[in-house]
């Protein structure tokens, strides 16, 4: 018996000593995911309710100064449009066209008719129909490679033809049926009359429209050859159609602007310019693009004006 308690005596004590040696691993009291999510969406609502606050505090301020709704008899008259040019012009009715020709532009032009070209006579598809052209006298530039003049063709008879004429008016025509497309980004533009030389470029693009017309105006320069960009040699020109759709009116007039020197390039400058000519180019029309133009004799509100006011009255 005394052997039996002294076996139970041992084997008590080391049970005793095994637990006292047990690791008890704390575990970690970590944050509460629901208490997490409900910490955020108390601080949601709190954003929510300050921004609902503040919305009507500014609903409240628009409703104290309500803008008033006239009757029908109190509704003030649509303003009038501003006239495009509110300089001085003469009226010209002249050759069964009426327009406007501001003073600043020329003191006076008449209208004469031009007989259809002949197709035996120079380049066949440059052939167009009998039109009308306005002369000036007293143009306010003197001294221009081109001479100041405007064209009336019958487009009609232009796009029945299928020649350079009707051509170019076709391309006019998907220019103005299509405002989205960009003028600038053109590699070239609709333009009449025909000349033996290329469209160097096309600077101050805009489509223009009135009552009488729509169409499109830019400055350019024609050559066959490399040539400065100078007053010498740019013109602006319209390129557009009559309202009734009847016509095509086209014009190369004469444009000076302070950006370019007034003459020619010397044979010096030119070979300054030959090996990187159209670095040159884009260099020009971009001071041009940037400047507006500069300072531009006539101004391009009264050449527009005038392009815009003609209208056939045959």
């Amino acid at each position: 018996m005394k052997k039996y308690t002294v076996c139970f005596v041992s084997v008590l004590l080391t049970s005793i000593l095994l637990a006292s040696c047990v690791m008890v691993t704390p575990t970690p009291i970590m944050p509460s995911t629901e208490m997490e999510d409900q910490g955020q969406i108390s601080t949601l609502e709190s954003i929510l309710t300050e921004q609902a606050a503040t919305i009507e505090s500014l609903t409240t301020m628009e409703a104290s100064t309500p803008t008033p709704v006239e009757s029908e008899s109190e509704l003030t008259p649509e303003a009038p449009k501003q006239p495009l040019y509110s300089g001085e012009f003469t009226v010209i009715e002249s050759g069964g066209l009426v327009f406007k020709l501001p003073v600043e532009v020329a003191e006076s032009a008449t209208v004469s008719t031009v007989l259809p070209d002949d197709p035996n006579e120079g380049w066949p598809e440059f052939a167009l129909p009998a039109r009308r052209k306005i002369d000036f006298s007293g143009y306010v530039i003197q001294d221009h490679f081109h001479t100041p003049v405007i064209y009336v063709y019958p487009l009609e008879k232009m796009l029945q033809a299928g020649l350079y004429g009707g051509n170019t008016a076709s391309n006019l025509l998907a220019l103005l049926d299509y405002p989205s497309v960009d003028l600038q980004a053109a590699e070239t533009l609709p333009f009449l009359p025909p000349f033996n030389a290329a469209q160097v470029f096309h600077v101050l693009e805009k489509r223009l429209e009135s009552e009488h017309g729509r169409g499109i105006r830019y400055l350019t320069l024609y050559s066959q050859a490399i040539v400065g960009v100078t007053n010498y040699e740019t013109f602006y020109t319209y390129q557009g159609l009559s309202l009734d759709g009847r016509y095509y009116i086209a014009a190369v007039l004469p444009i000076n602007s302070s950006l370019l020197p007034d003459t020619q390039l010397s044979n010096d400058e030119l070979d300054q310019i030959v090996d990187e000519y159209s670095d040159y180019i884009e260099g020009m029309t971009e001071t041009i693009r940037a400047e507006n133009g500069g300072i531009l004799t006539p101004s391009l509100a009264a050449l527009d004006a005038l392009m815009m006011s003609i209208v056939s009255v045959d």
